[in-house]
């Protein structure tokens, strides 16, 4: 169960943090036409910054008391 809420955790805050999401960017001639992964800015309202930070950080430290825990 800790391990479920690390993983639904890190990812809210780091886009909270950063405000980046990764992308997909259609290469050119020169790359073969492969898409390449880039990060694109989130465009988050300061609401929606906050909502991801709060429930990001609230999952983090309720997978921190279980783990205390040894569940």
């Amino acid at each position: 169960m800790s391990l479920v809420l690390i993983l639904l955790g890190i990812p809210l805050v780091s886009l909270a943090l950063f405000n980046k999401v990764p992308g997909f960017v259609r290469g050119t001639t020169a790359t073969a036409g492969r898409a390449r992964l880039r990060l694109r800015p989130a465009r988050l309202t300061e609401q929606g910054r906050a909502l991801c930070t709060a429930v990001g950080g609230s999952a983090l430290i309720v997978a921190f008391f279980l783990s205390l825990s040894g569940r």
